[in-house]
């Protein structure tokens, strides 16, 4: 029997090409933070200040296995030379696409990381230093990002 990709995460993937490891789980941090009381959701839930702000060890697991397992796809254009793009393999966005029809969240979710999607990755970090400070205790370029940060 082959395999199905966690829905948790792909909630996170939907069709969307994301650039990089870190945005993903910023991405998953952004869902769990609005929608963690959503009926059936079963969303990550052991988030930690990390490296570069919140991170879920869980989704870090999630996201390997679907690699593994050729769920989600790798986009590499520059050969690894720079950043890496993610991307849901066609059935596994099927199965993306069968969670809009049971659950009526999943198009909030995809309006939000919408609009998180046109934020560089710094502007992302840094709405989400400010709005959960308690996350970016640990991140190694907190005074990056937060110098930008006014006020």
């Amino acid at each position: 029997m082959e395999s199905r990709c966690p829905p948790r995460l792909l909630l996170i993937m939907q069709d969307l090409s994301i650039r990089g490891k870190t945005r993903i789980q910023k991405y998953g941090f952004c869902i769990h933070q609005q929608y963690a009381e959503a009926d059936g959701l079963g969303f990550y839930a052991d988030w930690k200040a990390y490296h570069f702000g919140p991170y879920s060890q869980a989704l870090a697991d999630d996201l390997d296995a679907a690699i593994q397992a050729k769920h989600v796809e790798i986009i590499d254009p520059d050969g690894g030379t720079g950043s890496k793009r993610y991307k849901l393999a066609i059935g596994a966005y099927k199965e993306y696409a069968s969670l809009g029809e049971k659950h009526g969240y999943v198009a909030g979710i995809r309006e939000m990381l919408g609009n998180l999607q046109t934020l560089s990755l710094t502007g992302l970090l840094r709405q989400i230093y400010r709005d959960y400070p308690e996350y970016a205790v640990r991140s190694q370029i907190r005074g990056q990002v937060s110098g930008q940060v006014s006020g």
